[in-house]
């Protein structure tokens, strides 16, 4: 269950060509509940001058790639 949506950074800025932005979805879920932890993906994004984007993080993402820790 999605319980909470959090914007990091001002919701007005404006993306220009050359910026650098982080994006880090997560998923939580509560001590307690059934599955409870977390999960979070990191992505570094540089903003081209046509507006598309480049994903510099250079790791393959999704579960099979999870590295855990206790």
């Amino acid at each position: 269950m999605l319980t909470d949506l959090e914007l990091r950074e001002d919701i007005d800025t404006v993306l220009e060509p050359g910026m650098v932005v982080s994006m880090e979805p997560m998923v939580t879920i509560p001590e307690g509940e059934p599955g409870a932890g977390g999960y979070r993906e990191h992505d570094i994004l540089v903003i081209n001058d046509d507006g598309t984007v480049d994903d510099i993080t250079g790791f393959p993402f999704g579960p099979e790639h999870n590295i855990f820790k206790k």
